[in-house]
């Protein structure tokens, strides 16, 4: 039963989001009708809301998702972006290279968010390709997340080390492989996108572009270091100095204010426009729909009905973690719910096959899950269709599957 509700709410919260209702709507909607279902009552989801709003989490990625957007805004006035995005097409020849390998790069903060901050970049890229807003959302949200199966910077990851009780470095060499299946993937699936005719002599338009700078080796590669500078500096703040990533990030903004001097009133501006309200309910509607699901018990019937239905483990492992964080758009509930479980389904031989495979089906889900928070951002900033954007998504998912069905069972 359980799962039939789970299906229908999801169906639900698709369809509403295909009729284009505001996403914000989208999610306070199905997170009353998620509670109603599992006899929670009007008043406990009202005073939910209020819990859901003053919790740390959420004060934390509405915190980081304003910095972000600060930034971005920064970037954008003192033409840093643009040199960054210039520089790198004209370093590898190719603007879509630059679509991928700039989330990608982004990707190596695992930020709340860090999807906001790379669409900017990405269509700074796509100027010069021809693609769809639909397209251009999947490039930003699929390249963001090609370092998480293995980078220890995410906290999903050093939890998995930690319920395994394995070495990193062991952790790393059995999830790279699937760093590099992604990027093989999303090569071949996003080929059909090229650079437009008449914007092939890159190096032209660029000088055009930053104000007839000769564009030298050496001054390419000093924009790209400006253009990252501020990210490795959050990451070097929040790995090294342990600072908390909103701290992390008022840090840098500061910096960056006072290096490229910023006056009052261009600042002034840039925090109204940094302060989205369509965009922060929208985020606090994901959270309040994931906050609903945990008080429900939705995740414990959900592994009752699986044992109930007498289902094979090696099913239990794919369907268990994809389960839960299709539902949750997150990898760390998948990992500290169903990890735990899963490796007491495996013989002692057999734990790292089953756990690597649990790991990448949980992460598969939150890849698929409409509540991921960087798919909704990818989707809003390209004002791309939810379901349209969707169905670009399965196929690499589904390949990503099928890999690591073969690489848990016959390689591992």
């Amino acid at each position: 039963m359980e799962l039939f509700i789970d299906i229908f709410v999801l169906v639900i919260l698709v369809f509403m989001a295909r009729k284009r209702i505001q996403l914000g709507h989208v999610f306070v909607i199905t997170s009353f009708l998620f509670g109603v279902l599992h006899n929670i009552s009007l008043l406990t989801l009202g005073k939910s809301l209020a819990t859901t709003f003053l919790s740390p989490s959420t004060l934390t990625i509405l915190g980081a998702l304003f910095f972000i957007n600060m930034m971005e805004h920064i970037m954008s006035n003192s033409g840093s972006k643009t040199r960054l995005v210039s520089s790198l097409k004209s370093l590898s020849g190719n603007p879509c290279f630059a679509m991928a390998a700039l989330p990608a790069f982004i990707g190596l903060l695992p930020s709340p968010g860090g999807a906001k901050f790379s669409a900017p970049m990405v269509e700074e890229a796509a100027k010069d390709v021809t693609a769809t807003g639909e397209q251009k959302a999947v490039i930003n949200y699929y390249y963001r997340h090609v370092w998480e199966y293995f980078l220890p910077l995410y906290p999903a990851n050093l939890l998995a080390v930690e319920i395994l009780n394995i070495p990193t470095g062991k952790f790393i060499m059995i999830m790279f492989p699937f760093t590099l299946i992604t990027l093989l993937i999303g090569t071949i699936l996003f080929r059909n996108i090229h650079a437009n005719p008449n914007t092939s002599d890159i190096n032209k338009i660029e000088t055009g572009t930053l104000n007839n700078i000769n564009n030298t080796y050496c001054k390419k590669i000093l924009y790209i270091f400006e253009g990252i500078l501020p990210v490795i500096t959050v990451v070097l703040l929040v790995l090294i100095l342990k600072l908390h990533i909103v701290l992390a990030l008022l840090i840098v903004v500061s910096l960056m204010i006072i290096y490229y001097k910023v006056d009052l009133i261009t600042l002034v501006n840039m925090v109204k426009k940094s302060l989205s309200p369509k965009l922060y309910y929208v985020i606090f509607g994901a959270i309040y729909f994931r906050d609903i699901l945990q008080a429900s018990g939705s995740i414990d019937l959900l592994l009752n009905y699986f044992e109930s239905i007498d289902l094979n483990p090696l099913l239990i492992t794919i369907l268990f973690p994809f389960s839960i964080s299709l539902l949750t758009g997150l990898t760390i509930p998948g990992i500290t719910i169903a990890l735990p479980i899963i490796i007491t389904l495996a013989a002692p031989t057999q734990i790292m096959s089953y756990a690597c495979l649990a790991f990448v089906s949980n992460f598969i889900g939150a890849m698929l899950s409409p509540m991921h928070l960087c798919l909704i951002l990818s989707i809003d900033h390209f004002s791309a269709n939810f379901t349209k954007t969707f169905r670009l998504l399965y196929i690499p998912e589904a390949i990503l599957l099928i890999f690591a069905i073969l690489y848990s069972q016959y390689i591992l």
